[in-house]
């Protein structure tokens, strides 16, 4: 049976919804519904079973349509992979010749981004970045239980140098496709054509260059989401299947409903000070993952004034 051969791996709030919805529209591209089944991070087993996908055979059932099976690439686009230090191995020593595409960022952008969806995920209950910054350089959890501490690691998911050196330490780099969040921004149709050719796909007809799932939202109602996300134990199977039939459902109608209970909300910002802590603790890192890039992002690296 099938699986993934295309792996959107990271890292989160990067731009890889929007990668994944200009490949999903390519007829040569078949993408998982859900486009995260986290199903190789094994090392993530709270997150993976969360999403129902932990064993190979639900796995396998993501990919086997007819449509699935004729697809050039079936993608996986599960951003813990790039932290996890099991997925890319195993998917390396399961899947014949993988193809890997990582988006990059600011991790300082990154980290007050990434914070916002913890919260929304219910994996964070502390509003305030920078308590929740200092409680995580402390290596404490928050009150609240995480599908998986990692995930509220907040060094770790900033440390995108670390991260690549670990995929390029597996991956020979001519199969592994970078794509920077402001190229996206920026040069939309530059970076859609680069990456199709990279891929071998057909570039025309150019997809919808917009970019999607900014952190610009709140839950209209907490306790429901609670409930469906955290639910009581003698509720978790129940709710579990409930959840499993909504994100992969093509019933009419559904993507109305689950957009409605969501309200916009300002997108986070961050004290000035905290900018200037967050950038001394990430600035070796960066060095490490500008020269494994060979890109210069100069807005990532302008020394800061009296730095």
């Amino acid at each position: 049976m099938p699986v993934a051969n295309l792996y959107l791996i990271g890292a989160p709030k990067c731009g890889t919804t929007t990668v994944a919805g200009w490949l999903g529209g390519h007829r040569d591209v078949y993408w998982s519904t859900p486009k995260e089944p986290y199903y190789w991070a094994a090392d993530f087993p709270g997150q993976r079973a969360h999403y129902g996908f932990d064993t190979r055979a639900a796995y396998e059932s993501l990919y086997s349509s007819v449509d699935a099976c004729s697809a050039t690439y079936r993608g996986d686009a599960s951003t813990t992979y790039l932290y996890s230090d099991q997925a890319v191995q195993q998917i390396c020593a399961n899947v014949a010749d993988p193809r890997f595409i990582v988006c990059l960022r600011d991790p300082v952008d990154l980290v007050v981004s990434y914070h916002r969806t913890q919260l929304v995920a219910l994996n964070e209950d502390e509003p305030d970045l920078a308590i929740a910054w200092r409680r995580s350089l402390s290596g404490h959890l928050p009150r609240s239980i995480p599908l998986d501490p990692k995930l509220v690691d907040y060094p770790r998911i900033g440390r995108l140098g670390a991260a690549m050196q670990r995929l390029y330490e597996l991956v020979p780099r001519e199969r592994v496709h970078v794509v920077v969040l402001d190229d996206l921004r920026d040069d939309p149709a530059g970076t859609w054509r680069r990456l199709a050719l990279d891929l071998g796909l057909d570039p025309d007809p150019m997809p919808e260059l917009t970019v999607a799932n900014q952190s610009n939202k709140a839950h209209r109602l907490p306790a429901l989401r609670r409930l469906t996300h955290r639910p009581p134990t003698a509720l978790a199977p129940s709710v579990r299947r409930l959840r499993q039939w909504s994100r992969t459902t093509s019933l009419p109608g559904i993507p109305a409903i689950k957009q409605s209970v969501w309200r916009p909300e300002p997108r986070p910002t961050l004290d000035p000070q905290l900018r200037v802590d967050l950038q001394d603790y990430f600035r070796s890192d960066l060095a490490l993952l500008v020269r494994l890039l060979s890109r210069d992002p100069t807005a990532w690296t302008t020394p800061l004034p009296n730095a």
